[in-house]
């Protein structure tokens, strides 16, 4: 905020994933006062002493998040990557 304080940021939880030892969604709308419009989604997960984290962006609005896809991206990932 102090860095950029044209920019405010709301975040959401899309709740967490049954995959190996778990893992959480969050999405994060960013909108510059110029504006920008950003959407990202960002999961991390745990399978043992590996953290796998995931990000995704575009422009756009929470409505814009394919979530559902996300979601499926980071189970692949966090099932594979051990």
């Amino acid at each position: 905020m102090e860095q950029y304080p044209d920019i405010t940021a709301t975040q959401k939880y899309y709740g967490r994933l049954v995959v190996e030892e778990g893992a959480h969604v969050y999405g994060v709308h960013t909108v510059a006062e110029w504006g920008a419009s950003d959407i990202n989604l960002f999961s991390v997960g745990r399978d043992g002493g590996t953290v796998t984290v995931v990000k995704w962006g575009q422009t756009g609005t929470f409505a814009h998040a394919q979530v559902p896809d996300f979601r499926a991206t980071t189970v692949t990932a966090v099932d594979k990557l051990h």
